[in-house]
């Protein structure tokens, strides 16, 4: 999905939800026609808005090219032509949702997808494209949460679907599981993979880990990957560097950005400090 003249700022995947932060240049004209085999969105984060115009290439679409707004979204396997004269660089979020959803064509309402106005959704696009561009603590299972919240709100939106009521939360021996795989190093899990371990749906496990702890999954990850750094900062002599490795970071300077955003402190100012006070 990422083309070769975009400049990406930021790509994460995590299960099954992708999404993107690029810029793209300024071009004279544009005229494409875009099919996925997954449901996406698209998020104009530049301040002139989206300048394009667009339709579904369907044969019960009426009134031709309408102009798009500042969130779009492309139910998989409807393809979709997009043009313009003229549009200005732009950066964008680009997001791919999980392959089980599925949205069927007839019972949409398609119309509202060139200018999607839901709070909630462009609520959570904005907050994933911040994920992206500066992932931190728990970004993994975050990312993945936010693609799912989106995906649902996103069919009740199009199928006008309510929500059900929902009762009971995580078994303790569930909890525990979950507890027990994080700390064995698997940091970076995605709330699919901790969903298998308990034998549950990511769905279900997100609000039944809510309702059992008072906070998300991906909060839960990021407050023990935390209270982990901080352990093997004051307690082991190991290089920054291995205790970001240890923790799953892919450098110790994205280590350290991240525990400074958390604590304010770098490591290096956590171990001084710990060693002052003693």
């Amino acid at each position: 999905m990422i083309e070769s003249h975009w400049r990406v700022l930021g790509e994460m995947a995590a299960g099954d939800v992708w999404a993107a932060v690029a810029d793209h240049p300024g071009v004279e004209r544009i005229d494409r026609t875009h099919r996925g085999d997954r449901t996406s969105l698209g998020l104009s984060l530049s301040p002139h808005g989206n300048r394009s115009r667009g339709r579904f290439l369907i044969s019960d679409w009426h009134g031709g090219d309408r102009p798009l707004g500042s969130v779009v979204a492309i139910p998989a396997g409807l393809p979709f032509h997009v043009q313009a004269d003229a549009s200005p660089a732009r950066r964008m979020l680009h997001c791919r949702l999980p392959r089980r959803l599925t949205l069927l064509s007839e019972r949409l309402a398609l119309d509202s997808c060139l200018n999607l106005r839901n709070d909630i959704i462009a609520t959570s696009l904005s907050r994933l494209a911040r994920e992206v561009i500066d992932p931190g603590f728990g970004s993994s299972a975050i990312v993945e949460g936010l693609g799912l919240l989106i995906g649902g709100e996103l069919e009740r939106h199009l199928m006008g679907r309510r929500r059900s009521p929902r009762r009971g939360g995580l078994a303790p021996w569930q909890l525990r599981r979950i507890d027990d795989y994080l700390h064995a190093g698997n940091w970076d899990s995605s709330v699919s993979e901790l969903a298998d371990l308990c034998g549950i749906s990511p769905g279900h496990a997100m609000r039944a880990f809510r309702q059992s702890t008072g906070r998300s999954i991906a909060a839960h990850i990021a407050s023990l990957r935390m209270e982990q750094a901080r352990l093997l900062l004051i307690h082991d002599m190991l290089p920054v560097s291995q205790v970001a490795a240890i923790l799953g970071f892919a450098s110790s300077s994205a280590f350290t950005a991240a525990f400074r955003r958390v604590t304010g402190l770098t490591p290096n100012d956590l171990r001084q400090q710990h060693r002052a006070s003693n």
